[in-house]
């Protein structure tokens, strides 16, 4: 199965936000699949709904911080 084809079939499986990208990567560890541009309020809730493993590649979720706005 190729990497693309997983990536929609985790779509599928456990949709999120259309605005969250996907990317393989690989570290020490193996094979990565990663979930970013997730806003920081939302990362707990989306790591507790991806499994730590998908298809043997281990999930990872990056998010970002979200600036304050400045009020001058």
């Amino acid at each position: 199965m190729k990497i693309e084809e997983i990536i929609e079939e985790l779509k599928k499986e456990h949709p999120l936000s259309k605005k969250y990208k996907y990317r393989v990567g690989s570290d020490d560890g193996g094979r990565t699949l990663e979930i970013y541009d997730v806003p920081h309020r939302h990362a707990h809730k989306v790591r507790k709904k991806i499994p730590m493993k998908y298809k043997g590649i281990r999930t990872i979720v990056f998010y970002q911080e979200e600036r304050e706005s400045d009020d001058e």
